[in-house]
Parts: C-alpha cells; sequence; structure tokens
C-alpha cells in the first residue's frame, strides 16, 4: 500500500513540475498542423461527411505520391538548404489555395479539366505545406511535440464537425485561407523556438543530452525495412478497407460523422492525458495495434451488410485512418529525432508508405467493384490477412538499438527515483545520515557508473546552491565530461554562441572565471554539503 501511494505521489509531482514548465512556453501557433488538417479535410476528404471522396482523393494522393518521389530524389542529389524550403512553403501554400478555388469554381459550374488541375494542384501543394512543419517538430522536446501533434489532431477533428454541417461553398472559402494561416504559425513558431534558444531559463522538461544521441544510425537496415513492410500492409489494407464493399464512398450520417470526430479527439486527449499528465508508458506496438482493430471491426461490421452496420463499420474505419496519420506523424518525429538523416526525409518515406499503399488498395477495390458476395468475403479475408500481418511485423522486438516511444516507457519508475534523489539531497542538506552502500564486485571492475552517479549529485547540489537552470545543468555537466562548446552545441541541437550565453550565465552566478574554478566548484560540492550537514 505505501510504495502504491509512493507511485502517485511521484506522478502527481512530476506532472506539476512539467505543467509548471510547459505552461509559459504554451501557444497556439504550434498547433498550425489544425489549419492543414482543416484545408485537407475540405478539399479532400469531403468533409468526412463520406469516407473519402472517391476518385478526387485518389488522384490528388497519386499526385502527392509522385512529387514525394521527385523531391526526394532531388534532395537526395542536391540538399535541401533553408531558402529552398521557405520558398517551396510559400509555393505549396499558393497551390493549395488555388486547389480550393477550383474546387469551388467547379462545385459552382462542372468541369473536368478544372476538376483535374484542382486536384493536381491540391497534391503538390500538400507535400511541402504539410510537411515543412517538421521542421518545427524536430526542435521540440518530446512531450511538447507529443502534446501539439495529438492536440492537433483532435482540435482539427472537433472543428471538422461543425465544418461538415456547414454548406461545401462556405467550407471551400475556409480552406482558402488556411495555407496562409498555417505560414504565418509556422514564422511565429520559428520565431518563439529562436528567442527560447537565446533564453536560459526556457528550458522545457525532455531535452536532456542522451535522448539527442543518434541511436538509429547503428541500427541494422532489416529493422526500417520491417517498419516499412509493416506500415505499408497495413495501408494497404486501410485502402481497401476503406473502398469496401462495392468501391464506393460510404456517406455518414451527422451521428456517425460526430461519433467519428469526436472518437479522435477523445482518444488523442486520452493518449495526451496517458503519457504526459499521468506519466505512463505508451508503447509503439500498442497505439498501432488500436488502428489495427478498428479496421478488423470495420470490415467485418461492414460484411453484416445491414445500414446501421455499414455506417458502423465505415466510422471505424475512419477513426482508424485519422489516428493512423496522427501516429505517423509522431513516429516519424521520434525516429528523426535519434537520427542523422533529416527529419523531412525521414517523413517523406514515412508518408510514402502511409499514402501510396492506401491508394492502390483503394483504387484496385474501386476499379473491381465486387459486387458478389463470394468476392466480398474473399476481400474481407485479405484485408484480415494483411492487419494479422501487419500486427506481426509492427512489434516492440524492433528498432533493437532504442524502442520507439523510450521517454515515454517507465516514466513513473523515472519520475520515483527522481524523487528519490531529491530526497537524497534534502536529507544530506538537513544533516540527515545518508548510508554508504558496498560496491558491487561489477561496480568494482567497472567504476563509471558510479562516477556518472556521483557527478549527477554534485549537478543537482550545484543547481540548488546557485539556482541553475535544468539547461545549465546539463551545459556543466557536458563541460565536465570534457565536451567543446561546439560539441556541446552539436550535442544539444544549440548554436554556438547561445552555449556561449549558457556558459557567460553560469559563470556569473558561480562568481567564476574560468572553466578550471567550475570544475573545481562542481567537485567541492560534496564536501560543502557534508560539511554544512555536521554544524
Amino acid at each position: 500500500m505505501g510504495s502504491s501511494t509512493i507511485d502517485r505521489t511521484g506522478v502527481r509531482k512530476g506532472s506539476f513540475r512539467f505543467v509548471a514548465s510547459f505552461l509559459p512556453l504554451f501557444s497556439l501557433s504550434f498547433c498550425g498542423l489544425v489549419a492543414i488538417r482543416i484545408w485537407i479535410q475540405c478539399n479532400l476528404y469531403d468533409r468526412y461527411t463520406s469516407t473519402d471522396s472517391g476518385i478526387i482523393t485518389i488522384v490528388s494522393n497519386l499526385v502527392r505520391v509522385g512529387l514525394i518521389v521527385i523531391l526526394i530524389a532531388l534532395v537526395l542529389r542536391r540538399g535541401f538548404p533553408r531558402r529552398s524550403q521557405r520558398i517551396l512553403g510559400y509555393a505549396s501554400a499558393f497551390a493549395m489555395t488555388a486547389a480550393s478555388i477550383l474546387f469551388l469554381i467547379n462545385t459552382e459550374s462542372p468541369n473536368q479539366g478544372l476538376l483535374i488541375a484542382a486536384c493536381v494542384c491540391a497534391g503538390c501543394g500538400i507535400v511541402w505545406g504539410g510537411g515543412i512543419w517538421i521542421t518545427v517538430y524536430e526542435r521540440l522536446s518530446p512531450d511538447e511535440a507529443l502534446i501539439y501533434a495529438f492536440l492537433s489532431l483532435g482540435a482539427s477533428s472537433m472543428l471538422g464537425f461543425f465544418l461538415g454541417l456547414l454548406p461545401e461553398t462556405v467550407t471551400y472559402l475556409v480552406a482558402m485561407v488556411m495555407p496562409a494561416l498555417s505560414l504565418v504559425m509556422l514564422q511565429r513558431s520559428n520565431q518563439l523556438l529562436d528567442e527560447r534558444d537565446e533564453t536560459p531559463d526556457a528550458s522545457p522538461r525532455g531535452e536532456a543530452p542522451s535522448s539527442r544521441e543518434f541511436a538509429y544510425d547503428d541500427e541494422p537496415k532489416s529493422t526500417f525495412v520491417r517498419l516499412v513492410a509493416g506500415m505499408a500492409l497495413f495501408n494497404l489494407a486501410l485502402g481497401i478497407a476503406r473502398g469496401y464493399p462495392s468501391g464506393e464512398s460510404i456517406a455518414l450520417t451527422i451521428p456517425f460523422q460526430a461519433i467519428h470526430q469526436f472518437s479522435v479527439l477523445f482518444i488523442s486527449l486520452a493518449l495526451i492525458w496517458w503519457a504526459v499528465a499521468k506519466r505512463r508508458t505508451i508503447r509503439f506496438s500498442t497505439l498501432w495495434n488500436v488502428s489495427v482493430t478498428l479496421i478488423i471491426a470495420g470490415v467485418l461490421l461492414l460484411a453484416l451488410s445491414g445500414s446501421t452496420a455499414t455506417l458502423a463499420g465505415a466510422t471505424l474505419i475512419s477513426i482508424s485512418n485519422t489516428f493512423a496519420v496522427g501516429l505517423l506523424w509522431f513516429s516519424c518525429y521520434d525516429i528523426a529525432r535519434h537520427s542523422s538523416i533529416p527529419a523531412y526525409l525521414i517523413l517523406g518515406v514515412g508518408w510514402l508508405a502511409h499514402v501510396l499503399p492506401r491508394e492502390i488498395g483503394r483504387a484496385g477495390i474501386w476499379l473491381l467493384e465486387p459486387h458478389s458476395s463470394e468476392a466480398v468475403i474473399v476481400i474481407a479475408f485479405v484485408v484480415f490477412l494483411l492487419a494479422l500481418a501487419m500486427v506481426l511485423l509492427l512489434n516492440d522486438s524492433i528498432p533493437v538499438k532504442r524502442h520507439l516511444f523510450s521517454e515515454f516507457r517507465n516514466q513513473t519508475a523515472i519520475d520515483s527515483s527522481e524523487e528519490a534523489l531529491s530526497s537524497t539531497s534534502e536529507a544530506a542538506s538537513d544533516g540527515s545520515a545518508i548510508p554508504r552502500q558496498r560496491r558491487s564486485p561489477a561496480e568494482a571492475e567497472n567504476p563509471k557508473p558510479r562516477e556518472d552517479t556521483l557527478l549527477s549529485q554534485h549537478l543537482s547540489l550545484l543547481g540548488k546552491r546557485y539556482s541553475l537552470t535544468e539547461r545549465e545543468l546539463e551545459v556543466v555537466g557536458l563541460l565536465a565530461q570534457g565536451r567543446s562548446r561546439i560539441s556541446i552545441g552539436e550535442k544539444l541541437y544549440i548554436s554556438e554562441n547561445t552555449v556561449r550565453t549558457y556558459v557567460k550565465n553560469i559563470y556569473a552566478k558561480l562568481d567564476i572565471h574560468s572553466k578550471q574554478e567550475l570544475l573545481d566548484r562542481l567537485e567541492e560540492q560534496g564536501l560543502h554539503e557534508a560539511g554544512e550537514s555536521k554544524l
């Protein structure tokens, strides 16, 4: 009973610490993906009043796939400098706005040429119009990235439901504004992050140096082949399921539209609450298997052929598709955070594995039009097998170097250990006796873990004594390891000038003037605390 109480207390304190550090940094500007998803819903998915927009969705996404392939080839050959990113960002916003205008004109005066042009503009615009946001997310801590990604997913779903109640022409007018709004929010987000880099006190939780190591650079290539293959199988199943059973889009009634959109909102908020507020473990395989289960349940309901069952099945498949988008985005972020490969390349490959198989499955069932009961049963069985294959591929045995979403594993234990370290430090300052632990043979042979623990304790005491911020302590720790300012900047993803600012502030707080004085001050902490405890 006692240990359970301690765990809950540790979780609450850990949550309060994060809230206290996160809320001052919170900004709606980081929710720019809301604007992107609203644009997508209005233009490519019939405001989710149906499972999709049929041929419009298929053609636009196939154009999207083609441009992703071209961009990946160009980036690998020539690189992707920031100036090119900005230019492509403006061009993408223009193409997205043009697509909304063309779709609106086509609604009033239907024309096949206009419709094709609108699909091409939409497919070309959304590639970097949405993808550019990964350049912002890669600068966020894991907690922040998860909150903003799924908050954006949930908020856009809620707003999407109300857009579905409006006339189609009005939603196209709303969509015209979204690309420009996204760019404004993107620029503001980058400005806020630049200011944060230059402000020593603005250091959100979750940016420890160890979390920035490029673990996936040493990962076997077979790992990512399995991940991409599993993702492709999942999305092939999803594409077939979205066109099931006759290949046509299924119109959802308002109650089922509400179930779809608000279920995504609920799942998104529940995930944020579980992972960030409660500090509980989340697993890559578990979250993907949620999507698989929704697809299987949806197809089984569609096979019943009743009107209510058909609507319920189509709704479950739509929920799976929407949730998978947020999950894929965060998965790409997590891989990019621990890889030297540019984040936009990882996102491009991830979206290829998402969009191409899905649209192949969707187009295939649309072309085949399986009306006979035998064909429907066969396709249902194929979807079921694909879902099972995905369950086998997407599991926690890969990657081998670092589990995906590792920052969100065993968080209760981590918070409890932080509380224990804090209590130990407080006990030392109060004069309480700290029992000396006997060193094990393994520790005697390899003293480095013990040295790391001692350094951590000295850093904690130094931080308390001189009111150093978490980021300043990270800089001190790296300096103590003998790293240069350039190396520290690379490790923490900040500029060398920012490192100099941190060092200058640290020296001022400690009233010292050299690195040797800093190391001496750090080494003295244990002696000072022991001396004070005897007084």
